[in-house]
């Protein structure tokens, strides 16, 4: 696959992506649809009242000033005949008047009100639907992606859908609504002065229409800088140690502003297109107005219409291009919801290339014996990583791996929980392919410790039970004895109730390393993977670490890649990879007396040890991995690693 294919495809089509969105909101909206419909029948009766303000008014001057019919729709027979005072018709357009906007107001408490309570349940099942689906998403497709654009996707671009359901939604039903009922009494008055009234009217469309397509692409511009410029924030912030340290902060302020500038210039695009539609807008209103006044007076002077008629239309033109005004900012809004929404579509879209199989089997206790059964894997296409690896491990069997950058052992470790699977071949666990099991179960029979031993934000008691909620204070102390972490959490202020910062940055490498074991003993999974575990700790904390280690591997089959060559004193068989193969196995004596790979790096370290104690294997391999060197070959000591 390539990279391209990895990252989210965003030239998707609009259809696409909205179907995909329509078939994730139809479940979540279903449970609301007696509030949707009442909501809806709600904005309906708004608009119809509003629609009946102006003819009080009318009422007041065709039948109280200038004793003319008042027609009113389906009451005029009526009214004209009623033997009333222009006293009471008077009082009785004021109390309609204040009674038209008492029930048009508690009509808009209500849908805004059921609008903004569905738009709120709609977003949080959406949100949750998407955080679901990003987690369940291979590594294969994190790999390759920015998390501060997923995070603004999640959080950002869902307000916008939310915001859209809440509030715009309301707006455009009610202003349609509005217009509609607007133009059906303007020809039930007078059809020749409605239609010179709405003549501007289709330009007023036009030019909503001619800068739609505009604006959604500088919207879609402009969230797609955004969500670039919030991944190098977090990319930046998430990193902060590292760029203080090697004081590059003015480096990076010069690469946010550059990328800043990008998302700047993208909304002052979008800026443009808004400013240039509003004095349109306005522009082509007023003309609308100065139409209805001019023709309106000079019909009331040939007898052909009465001031109030006037006065009507005067009110409905004025209330009329209001509601378009309204329409034109909603079809602004509505296209960077629909971005907004294009872009949550564009993730739920894509499937995991790790998925369970139909007829995947749960399973609750595995022996743990795992084989490699000519596996291969790729990345790239063209680039294999594992080529051929045939390897059988019994269960309770501890094995070490070790090789150069490069070699694929964190790779053949990855496709054990299935973080990726294989190109060719098949890796089994107790006689069957792993992917013939349900993958939460798979993963369930799995404990981790990697080099970088992530803390969550929370209690240290919390960190120890992630992989095992519902475990006991007894049990966790008890792993925390066998992990030697146990003192130094009794040490601290709070115990196992202390919290922990951010990644864990409050603790040493040392004591981070032996929570995330206990996290593994805790966990109490019959396959351990231990990915480089003592790497990044000096001698001190390493022996702590390993006699941990060792406690934790006791009766598990454990595979453990090895930087240094003192963690595979826990192994009892020892497997070397060279450029994604399989090219020595054996016991430590095994392989030392066969003289070949592994005996070169044994050499090499236990040189470097002498002569630069601390250093890695990987580190050796980088400096060597050149030529096949016979045991204890003297080097000089200016030999410098290879550029690459």
């Amino acid at each position: 696959m390539s990279k391209k294919k990895k990252r989210i495809d965003s030239s998707l089509s609009d259809k696409v992506l909205r179907k995909e969105l329509f078939r994730r909101s139809v479940p979540l909206l279903r449970p609301y649809w007696i509030q949707l419909s009442l909501a809806t029948l709600a904005m309906m009766l708004e608009a119809f009242f509003d629609v009946l303000r102006p003819w009080p008014l009318k009422v007041v001057i065709d039948r109280v000033l200038s004793l003319r019919p008042s027609r009113v729709p389906f009451i005029h027979v009526w009214l004209d005949n009623a033997p009333y005072s222009k006293m009471q018709i008077l009082y009785g357009a004021c109390g309609a008047t204040v009674g038209i906007a008492l029930l048009a107001g508690f009509l808009v408490y209500f849908y805004t009100k059921s609008m903004g309570n569905v738009g709120q349940h709609y977003v949080f099942g959406l949100r949750c639907s998407l955080f679901g689906h990003l987690q369940r998403l291979s590594l294969r497709f994190h790999d390759h992606q920015r998390t501060g654009d997923l995070t603004l996707r999640l959080m950002s671009d869902i307000k916008e859908v939310q915001d859209m359901i809440a509030s715009g939604l309301p707006s455009f039903a009610t202003n349609i609504s509005l217009l509609l009922g607007m133009f059906a009494l303007m020809l039930w008055v007078n059809w020749k002065f409605a239609l010179v009234s709405l003549s501007l009217s289709p330009f007023l469309f036009l030019t909503v229409f001619r800068y739609k397509r505009r604006i959604k692409a500088a919207s879609r511009k402009a969230r797609k800088s955004t969500g670039m410029l919030a991944a190098f924030a977090q990319e930046t912030l998430g990193s902060i140690r590292i760029i203080q340290g090697l004081a590059q902060e003015d480096r990076q302020d010069e690469r946010f502003q550059a990328q800043s500038e990008n998302h700047h210039q993208a909304s002052l695009e979008l800026v443009r297109y808004q400013a240039r539609i509003a004095p349109l807008v306005d522009t082509i209103a007023a003309l609308g107005v100065t139409i209805v006044i001019f023709y309106g007076a000079t019909r009331v002077m040939a007898g052909e219409l009465t001031t109030g008629d006037v006065v009507l239309f005067f009110a409905y033109v004025s209330s009329l291009y209001g509601p378009m005004k309204s329409l034109a900012r909603f079809s602004v809004d509505i296209d960077k919801a629909t971005v907004a929404a294009e872009r949550i579509a564009e993730v739920m879209l894509i499937r995991s290339d790790v998925a369970d199989h139909e007829g995947a089997q749960k399973i609750s206790q595995l022996t743990g014996s795992i084989e490699f059964k000519d596996v291969s894997f790729e990345y790239e296409p063209g680039q294999p990583v594992l080529k051929d690896i045939n390897l059988t491990i019994a269960p309770g069997e501890k094995i070490a791996v070790v090789g150069a950058t490069g070699a694929g052992k964190s790779t053949l470790m990855s496709l054990i929980p299935r973080f990726y699977d294989p190109n060719q071949g098949k890796v089994r666990i107790d006689g069957k392919d792993i992917r013939n099991y349900a993958v939460q179960s798979l993963r369930e029979q799995i404990s981790l410790v990697l080099q970088d031993s992530l803390l969550f934000t929370g209690s240290i008691r919390e960190n120890i039970a992630f992989g095992r909620p519902g475990a006991t204070d007894e049990q966790i102390a008890a792993a925390s004895v066998t992990a030697n972490a146990d003192e130094f959490i009794q040490q601290l202020p709070e115990g196992y109730e202390t919290l922990v910062a951010e990644r864990g940055t409050s603790l040493s490498g040392g004591q981070k390393q032996r929570i995330a074991i206990a996290r593994a003993i805790l966990r109490d999974a019959p396959i351990l993977l231990l990915d480089e575990p003592t790497s990044s700790l000096d001698s001190s904390s390493e022996r702590v670490v390993m006699d941990a280690l060792e406690r934790a591997a006791k009766g598990r089959t454990t595979l453990i890649i090895a930087h240094r060559l003192s963690t595979t004193r826990l192994a009892d068989r020892i497997v070397v990879l060279d450029h994604g193969r399989i090219v020595e196995q054996g016991s430590h004596a095994q392989l030392l007396a066969r003289n070949g790979k592994y005996a070169r790096f044994y050499n090499l370290q236990a040189m470097s040890e002498a002569e630069k104690p601390g250093l890695t294997l990987e580190e050796d391999l980088a400096l060597n991995d050149t030529e096949l060197l016979p045991p204890f070959f003297p080097y000089p000591r200016s030999r410098t690693a290879p550029q690459s």
